[in-house]
């Protein structure tokens, strides 16, 4: 059974996530095309796919972290 969170816990959780919301893109970003990853495959080739292509258009990490949800569809986005 969940036990309940308390909003200090919660938002040390979030702060993560704040800070990805609060990331902005470059003015004509473009995000690279790609297959998504659904949870099946192979995970870290997935994820060295990714890398590569988001190389191309940044070498900013945060824009990484925060493209990268993108890059995910059905159970591996759950």
């Amino acid at each position: 059974m969940p036990t309940a969170i308390h909003k200090k816990e919660c938002k040390t959780k979030m702060s993560f996530t704040d800070r990805l919301d609060g990331v902005l893109l470059p003015k004509g970003f473009i995000l690279p095309q790609y297959t998504q990853f659904n949870g099946t495959g192979d995970p870290i080739k997935h994820l060295q796919g990714f890398l590569a292509k988001m190389t191309i258009t940044s070498n900013d990490l945060d824009i990484y972290a925060k493209a990268f949800s993108n890059s995910l569809a059905d159970r591996a986005l759950d």
